[in-house]
């Protein structure tokens, strides 16, 4: 009995502290509560030609993130992805973050919509029309592939 309290005292604050986030947040909630994702962010150092082709955009972009904090590629690939679209200063770059649960069934809705199956998925729109996706990793780096996709043709997959 004193053994199961102690372990129960003991493991609670570390789950409360690092459990996943499943649904809309916020950069400051993921850095908060998983530091690694902060830290990495900080390191992180991305090309200056990539950024000053974001920083001048004059449409309007939105890009939903789909990301599990729990997902090694999601640790990687959403720290480059936030001190891009930070370092960018842009308002006309709008991004919406979900955090997604480790089977991939939360939250439904937005799996369905957007037919994800891997994590980090990044949906670029440009004036309200999808140009393209980032799934897992990008080919180059992420500002280097966000940049691709701003310069290209709508998708026509999706």
């Amino acid at each position: 009995q004193i053994f199961h309290s102690f372990v129960r005292a003991v493991a609670q604050p570390s789950f409360s502290q690092n459990a996943d986030i499943i649904g809309k947040t916020t950069v400051e909630e993921v850095r908060e509560q998983h530091k690694i994702f902060d830290i990495y962010s900080k390191r992180y150092k991305p090309n200056s030609e990539s950024l000053k082709y974001l920083a001048e955009i004059q449409d309007s972009i939105q890009i939903f993130v789909l990301f599990g904090t729990w997902c090694h590629d999601s640790k990687k690939q959403i720290p480059a992805f936030m001190k891009t679209i930070e370092l960018a200063k842009n308002p006309l770059i709008k991004v919406e973050y979900t955090g997604v649960s480790r089977k991939k069934k939360e939250p439904i809705e937005l799996l369905e919509r957007w037919m994800i199956k891997r994590t980090p998925t990044f949906i670029i729109y440009r004036n309200g029309q999808e140009y393209g996706r980032i799934i897992e990793e990008p080919v180059q780096s992420m500002e280097q592939d966000l940049v691709s996709i701003l310069r290209s043709e709508p998708s026509s997959e999706h």
